[in-house]
């Protein structure tokens, strides 16, 4: 029998405005959703912002467990381990591993985020929400059979589909130690007037792939 390897997809309930303000539009628990590829969640890829004083520069990101720490805060989390061949493993790996080396490229996707309460995606070319990269890594990498044929879900219905392989639901306070911030720039104390202008530039770029696009 060939040897099965699991990717965690991981689904939070973060502590910061942004978070609180889009559960409160969705009615639902949790906000956020990315994809590692160890239990100990060590690491998790994913599309947001980059900076913690930057709600709206975001891109893909190789995120650390302490973002779901904010003071005396905890974020709520929930882990589903989904099942994949061994090749098929190896290949998501090395796909995640060209993304986060050419990651200048990748882009949140902001229109798509405005537009998720009516439904709806807005395709641009290198660019994602969270729920739109791990529904395109579940798609490609996993045998996850979805009832509907449709190019957007919510972090609900991703939720909803992934509930028979949820390994673990509670705060996520028990993986955070020991955990290093790694590669993630979340905590990184940048000025003003370069998060504005990462903020501007990386819209801007945003808008013209839109429009090329459409």
């Amino acid at each position: 029998m060939e040897e099965r390897k699991y990717i965690f997809v991981v689904f939070e309930k973060t502590t910061l405005g942004m978070g609180k303000f889009i559960r409160a539009v969705t009615g639902f628990p949790y906000n956020h959703a990315g994809i590692s590829f160890s239990e100990d969640i060590g690491t998790i890829y994913s599309f947001s912002r980059k900076y913690k004083k930057a709600p709206f520069y975001g891109g893909f990101v190789a995120e650390s467990p302490l973002r779901l720490k904010n003071g005396k805060r905890t974020g709520k989390i929930k882990i589903c381990a989904v099942p994949l061949k061994k090749k098929d493993f190896s290949e998501a790996e090395n796909y995640i591993a060209e993304m986060f080396e050419e990651r200048e490229k990748y882009i949140y996707n902001m229109i798509s985020a405005a537009l998720f309460p009516f439904g709806i995606r807005v395709e641009i070319k290198n660019s994602f929400t969270c729920a739109e990269f791990v529904l395109s890594m579940l798609k490609n990498f996993t045998d996850i059979k979805f009832r509907e044929k449709k190019d957007f879900y919510s972090i609900k219905e991703l939720s909803e589909v992934l509930e028979p392989y949820k390994i673990y639901e509670g705060s996520g306070e028990k993986f955070l130690s020991g955990t290093a911030w790694g590669k993630d720039s979340f905590s990184e104390d940048k000025s003003f007037f370069f998060l504005l202008g990462k903020t501007i530039g990386n819209n801007a770029e945003l808008l013209k792939r839109f429009i090329k696009k459409h």
